[in-house]
Order: structure tokens, then sequence, then C-alpha cells
């Protein structure tokens, strides 16, 4: 059945945002040698990631959910139950998703399953051909086969390890990475091995961070920290005398200094941080807003909380994730008052896709368009960075659409402004193209062939 936004311009804008190779901000996704194989190919791969939020916030037991999913060595799972036939593994999780149905989460995993592998909806009658068509499909060259299908030129990929702070290990085909802050949490002993170095006061741990940068900042895309899901993103100016003795205490055999002191400690090593990516031309990434799972502090994780660090480094840029949902006019405040804010719509279009359109609207009528990156799929299987593609281009031809209705934009313009948020502002304010060609070596390619 037509909808009623399938007009003729939405058919013609959607038909030039399809054409636009897609700069993906942010995911997590595995590399190809960690990809399951076998029985561990089944319905639970898809149920690894977001999907499981919406099932046990409808009610499922966890413990439900853990027989669904598989045992991987990325994502230990001792709970998971081989036995489990496909329809017996729907059958535990059916209840649920019906409940569950209707979120946008759910609906990246149908698109997915119905472009990607034949299916038309998750049933007890499609579970065996679901698991054969899987089964047949992942395996190496599935991430750019599927990237390819969804318009995808290279994501930005924030690694799950195992280097600490960063993995050049994904190939530049598909992929550029983030350095990833492991600083603030104080592994101490694992940083200094990886460098091989020794930490032995604050001091030498500073220069630790000077290391990391200095071999790593330029080829890297971005500065990812993720501390908004343990404390809140209201970083204190804490200066350096004030915390030296936590931080030897850290050093200490049998000694630990108390929450608030170790916060101030944080504090102190994230502004130093904002110095060096201002050093190296690094934008930094913000966790900001909803938290993935079931439960958090929601209260933390404001993007307003980092205003003082907007003011303090002018030359530090700073992409602020998942659009601060549900504080995304905050957001839209910080984004029009500070040169150095970006935004970014990274997993936004599935957390709630009616919710993403009505602030890309606002956005579009408040912030200067060059400072909105439009897409990250966010998913750690590339299925459901498929699923999240298709809605994003939908939403954003949508929106695009009603600019051009109300008379606000030129459908010429429109056009314009669908590129720069789906590809060119990810270039442009990440500085991807020199930065690409800085990682390709570190990924263990060849340059290419001199013209």
């Amino acid at each position: 059945m037509k909808v009623s936004y399938e007009t003729d311009l939405y058919a013609r804008i959607r038909q030039e945002l399809d054409a636009v190779a897609m700069i993906d901000c942010h995911e997590h996704l595995q590399r190809e040698r960690e990809f399951p194989t076998g029985d561990d190919v089944h319905v639970g791969l898809l149920f690894l990631h977001y999907a499981p939020d919406d099932l046990i916030a409808a009610g499922m037991p966890m413990e439900e959910m853990a027989r669904v999913r598989p045992n991987l060595l990325l994502f230990p799972n001792p709970e998971a139950d081989p036995s489990l036939s496909p329809e017996a593994r729907w059958r535990l999780l059916e209840p649920w998703y019906r409940k569950a149905w209707n979120t946008g989460y759910c609906e990246a995993l149908r698109i997915a399953i119905r472009d990607l592998y034949g299916i038309d909806e998750f049933s007890e009658s499609t579970m065996t051909k679901l698991t054969e068509a899987m089964r047949g499909e992942i395996r190496p060259g599935f991430t750019r086969k599927v990237f390819d299908k969804a318009g995808i030129d290279f994501a930005m990929q924030s690694p799950l390890g195992p280097g600490l702070v960063f993995n050049p290990d994904y190939n530049f085909d598909c992929f550029i990475c983030d350095m990833c802050d492991a600083f603030t949490g104080f592994p101490i002993p694992e940083l200094a091995q990886q460098a091989d170095m020794d930490i032995l006061c604050l001091d030498d741990y500073l220069k630790v961070i000077d290391f990391y940068f200095e071999r790593d900042a330029r080829c890297a895309c971005a500065f990812k920290v993720a501390r908004a899901y343990d404390r809140t993103l209201f970083w204190e100016d804490v200066p350096k005398n004030a915390v030296e003795n936590t931080f030897n205490r850290l050093l200490a055999f049998n000694d630990r200094p108390d929450r608030r002191d170790i916060q101030a400690l944080e504090d102190f090593i994230l502004h130093y941080l904002c110095r060096k990516c201002g050093e190296y031309d690094l934008r930094m990434k913000f966790h900001t807003g909803i938290h993935g799972g079931n439960g958090n502090i929601i209260t933390n994780s404001r993007a307003a909380l980092m205003a003082n660090l907007f003011m303090k480094y002018p030359k530090t840029g700073f992409d602020v994730f998942h659009i601060s949902y549900p504080y995304q006019e905050e957001l839209a405040v910080l984004a029009k008052n500070f040169p150095n804010v970006t935004v970014d719509f990274c997993w936004m279009w599935i957390i709630n896709p009616s919710a993403a359109r009505r602030a890309l609207s606002d956005m579009l009528d408040a912030v200067p368009a060059n400072k909105i990156h439009g897409f990250g799929g966010d998913y750690i299987f590339v299925e459901g960075t498929y699923g999240h593609a298709v809605i994003a281009r939908r939403e954003i031809a949508r929106v695009l659409c009603e600019k051009v209705e109300e008379g606000r934009f030129s459908e010429a313009y429109a056009v314009e402004l669908g590129r720069m948020l789906l590809r060119d502002n990810a270039l442009d304010n990440f500085g991807l193209e020199k930065r690409r060609a800085a990682y390709r070596p570190r990924a263990g390619e060849d340059p290419p062939p001199a013209t």
C-alpha cells in the first residue's frame, strides 16, 4: 500500500539520497574473522544488540534472552542454549517480539531480513529458512556486500578491543577507526604494557597519553568518549596538584581512593585529552543522551553538562552523539551557539524515528546545516546497520520534502542538503580524506597506484 508521504516529490528526493555514498559516522561492527560459524549462526545473532533491550523492557526475562543468544568469543554468554532448534528459539522470543513489534529497533531487523535474507517477517514458519540464509551469507566479504546494498562508502568504527586505545586492524575498504578513551578509566598496567612505558607517577601517565596521540591521532577518525554510562558529563576543571595524590594512591598496592577523588582525577585527565585533541585537530565524539541496555541515570548524559568544555576549548571539535536524546532541543542551542559543536544522528533513527524526524526539522530551521551528521548505524552486526540505513534515508527524505512543501527550501537545495547530511559534512568536519590516507598503511593496505 502506498503511504501518504510517498509523493512524486518524495520519490525524486529519495532517488537523489539513495545515490549518495554515505559516510557512516559510528559503528561497533565485528571483524570478519570474528564472525560466528556453524551452529552459532541463528536468529539469536540479531538479538545481540538493541532489539533485546525493547523485548526486556516489555517484560522478557533476561535468562530467557540469554538462552536465545549464542555464546561467542567476543560476546561471552555461558547461559546460551545450543540445543534449541530454530523454531524453539523463536518460540522464546515471539511473545515479547510481538509486544515490541512497533519499535524502531524491531523495524530495523525486519527490513534487514527482508532485503538481505528474503524473509518478510519473523515467525516460527520462517525460522529454518532464515537460519539457512544466514549461514549461507555470513562469511568474509559480507560486510562490504551489505555496505554496498545500503549505499555506505565506509564507516567510522569504534572497535571493541583488543587494544585499549587504537585498533587499526579493520580493513581500509570498509572502515577507519576511532581512538577510544581508555585513559579516564585508569587501566594503568595495561596501558603501560601496550605502550611499553613505565607509569610511576601522574607525569608518567600524561607522557603515555602523549605517546598514544603522537602514534595514532593523525590516522584516527576521532576520539571517542563513552563515560556517560557510568558518571556525569560535567567535567570540572581540576588543577593537577589537586589530583596527584589520588593518582599515587591508584598506584599503591593496597589503597583505593573514594569515588569523589577518582572523579576529580577523571576530570583532570579529560581536560588534558581535550587539549591533546585540539593540538592534533582530532574531533572528540561524546556519547550523550539515551543509554543502551536496560536502566541508567539519564540526567548524567545531557550534552548541556559539557558547555564548560565547549567554552574552554574553542580549538577542539566536539561531535555530540545520539543528538543527546531526549535533550535534543538543548543540543540544537549548543550547536547554534558554539562553532566547535556538531550534532550526530548516529543510533537516533532507530531509537525513535518520528522524534529524529522532528529534531532534524527543527535543527534545519536553527542550526547551520554543515554542522549536522545524518547517519551512524551504531550496531555490532552489519544487518542492523543495513536496516538502520534504510530508515535513515526514508526519514531524512521526508523531512526534506516537508521543507520544500512549506516553501522553506527549493527542491535543488533540499537535494544539496541531503548530500551534506549523509556525506559531505562528515568528510569535512572530521577531515576524513587526509585521515583515511594516513589510516590506510596502519590497516595494512598498500597505497593507491600513482596516476
